[in-house]
């Protein structure tokens, strides 16, 4: 019988436009008002507010989403 696959959410949304994957992010940090997220091939995205009110609690629920994703696909 085939093994069943679970569908996981492993792209992190940071714009309306824009999603990278969770395993290729490295840092993310805050640069003035902005959410800044750069992935391993060192590449800089903005988080443009899509995760809440303050630049600091979107910076708490995105390293959520972060390591929500990362612990799913070490249980696999």
């Amino acid at each position: 019988m085939a093994d069943v696959v679970k569908p996981v959410n492993q792209f992190i949304l940071l714009t309306d436009r824009n999603a990278v994957r969770a395993d290729t992010i490295v840092r993310v940090y805050v640069q003035s008002d902005y959410l800044m997220v750069q992935t391993e091939d060192g590449e800089i995205h903005q988080a443009d507010g899509l995760y809440a009110r303050s630049v600091w609690y979107a910076k708490s629920a995105l390293l959520e989403q972060i390591e929500a994703a990362l612990a799913v696909r070490k249980q696999d």
